[in-house]
């Protein structure tokens, strides 16, 4: 029989990542805070949790949907739908209990077996989640994916309505942190089911259970706003009754929004982070996020030579860009995966420190002209013409053309385009791998270097490029099979793993990212998390 260890409430640090100590809510709050105007860089392109890729749904999904847990005050594990939980000695089990009276907003009770048809249809092949590999852990997931077995075999079992069991296939030491990413999140059967393919596409069309309701997005629109949901259970702690969110793509808008006291919160381009440094609402919120090029090797197969993918590394000037184009935002990349992520259990020194290859991953242009010119006679080829997709915000902007100047100026025969599309565009082109080569950025799902190599594993659904490595794939596999018990053994197959991607430039990393921005000095208490959706709202009141 499995033993447990009882767990009343989930309170452990789980990221090296600190986040930023955005200002906290005084004992004296009002009852009620002011309206919150608030801006996102990109469109929000839904709200399926099961179809949630980026940071933008991240935040709409988190501010409205009801998860076992959440990440809270100072980056730690808060308790959500989950009172407590228990987990076998072994790591296989957990057994969440959750509080009771919780409800939708429709007034619908919210049980166990919400969370259990969330994650069946989220792993659902015909749901085509991109996020479904982040179930892997959990028994038959995998099988599931692969269509060797039904949905309804995934490991998660509503016990009674206020129980659930899941049983993983390994032990995942990430396991509770990767459960506050909304495909992880419940979902009322009888409403997705009377919505069918208009689930999430509106605010007509969502479901909250959260702290606030999600109103006024037709789908397309660009403004829309998180309402105070009193349904929710822990609804006295939610101060502000309204948060009015909208989309803005120029800074110089948002920034100029800002200081007409009309926004609360902007991110800043670079000139106007120099302008902002000295202002009282300037933060530079850090983030375990990588922006990194993808090379698509379907789409050009001269990318499927290695020297030509190491030359269009080497040719970026990554100190230039980090402090020139996207200044007060970026620190120069050396490995994938970034830094302040994940700890050495030997010695507790940085991961992507203690897996930097020196010199994989750096601006050499001499180096970057020789290989490329080597490259391209071994593919037989005088010149090398590639279009770069790139979203339409202003950074992507000014990173695709500062990109496109390093590239042709560096390599002798290479020729680049820019195609500049909205968010939503860009990410179903990724998906359909309908691109040449892509300015990527990736956030951490969760605080564990899996979170940035298990992308580029050869059946990975975000490894848009297409890159394969038999070592690499085996490393990982190692890592998450059996060594999964042992972390000094994992960790090596990980760090491994992160120094065969530097060496073969099976993605070229750019820069690590990071938010400069105005925020409102009178709005208190939103936590800015380092992984997962960029924010919690929960506590947030303007004063």
């Amino acid at each position: 029989m499995k033993k447990f260890g009882k767990v009343a409430a989930v309170a452990a640090s789980v990221t090296m990542v600190g986040s930023v100590a955005l200002p906290a809510v005084s004992a004296s709050a009002a009852s009620t805070g002011k309206t919150i105007n608030w801006s996102e860089i990109a469109a929000l392109p839904t709200m399926d949790p099961a179809k949630s890729t980026d940071t933008v749904s991240a935040d709409a999904l988190g501010a409205t949907s009801l998860p076992l847990v959440q990440f809270g005050k100072g980056s730690k594990l808060e308790n959500e739908a989950a009172k407590s939980y228990e987990k076998s000695d072994d790591g296989l089990t957990y057994t969440f209990h959750l509080r009771s009276g919780l409800k939708w907003e429709n007034g619908d009770d919210l049980t166990a077996k919400d969370f259990v048809y969330g994650w069946q249809r989220s792993i659902d092949p015909k749901t085509a989640s991109e996020y479904a590999y982040l179930f892997d852990s959990v028994k038959n997931a995998k099988a599931i994916q692969d269509g060797n077995k039904k949905p309804s075999e995934l490991g998660i079992e509503a016990v009674d309505d206020q129980t659930l069991k899941v049983t993983l296939e390994s032990p995942a030491s990430y396991f509770l942190q990767e459960l506050t990413m909304p495909v992880f999140f419940p979902e009322n059967q009888k409403f997705v089911e009377e919505k069918g393919n208009k689930f999430g596409t509106s605010a007509a069309n969502y479901l909250s259970a959260g702290p606030y309701k999600f109103k006024g997005w037709s789908g397309s629109n660009n403004k829309y706003s998180y309402v105070k949901n009193n349904k929710y259970y822990d609804a006295d702690k939610v101060k502000t009754k309204k948060i009015a969110v909208q989309t803005i793509k120029d800074q110089n808008t948002g920034y100029n929004l800002y200081q007409g006291k009309k926004l609360d919160f902007t991110p800043l381009s670079p000139d106007q982070v120099k302008a902002s440094k000295s202002k009282k609402g300037y933060k530079e919120i850090k983030s375990g996020a990588t922006q990194a090029l993808q090379m698509n090797q379907e789409k050009v197969p001269e990318f499927k030579n290695t020297k030509i993918r190491q030359a269009i590394s080497y040719a970026v000037n990554r100190k230039a860009l980090s402090n020139q184009i996207v200044t007060g935002s970026a620190i120069p990349a050396t490995t994938y995966t970034p830094k302040g992520l994940v700890k050495n259990p030997n010695n507790n020194k940085d991961f992507a420190t203690d897996a930097e290859v020196k010199g994989a991953v750096g601006y050499d242009k001499k180096k970057a002209a020789k290989l490329f010119k080597a490259g391209l006679k071994e593919v037989d080829k005088s010149k090398l013409s590639v279009q770069l997709l790139t979203d339409d915000d202003d950074t992507s902007k000014r990173v695709a053309q500062f990109l496109q100047e390093q590239l042709e100026k560096n390599l002798d025969g290479m020729d680049v385009s820019i195609k500049t599309v909205p968010k939503k565009q860009r990410l179903k082109l990724s998906t359909d791998g309908d691109f040449q080569m892509l300015n990527f950025g990736w956030l951490a799902d969760y605080p564990d270097a899996s979170s940035f190599l298990d992308l580029y594993k050869a059946d990975a659904s975000y490894n848009y490029g297409k890159w394969q490595n038999e070592d690499y794939n085996a490393a990982l596999e190692s890592a998450e099979g059996k060594n999964a018990n042992d972390k000094k053994a994992q960790y090596a197959d990980f760090k491994k793993a992160e120094q065969i991607l530097e060496k073969e430039a099976g993605v070229a990393p750019l820069y690590y990212r990071s938010t400069a921005s105005l925020l409102n000095p009178k709005v208190k208490g939103v936590v800015a998390n380092p992984t997962g959706a960029p924010f919690n709202f929960k506590y947030a009141v303007k004063h």
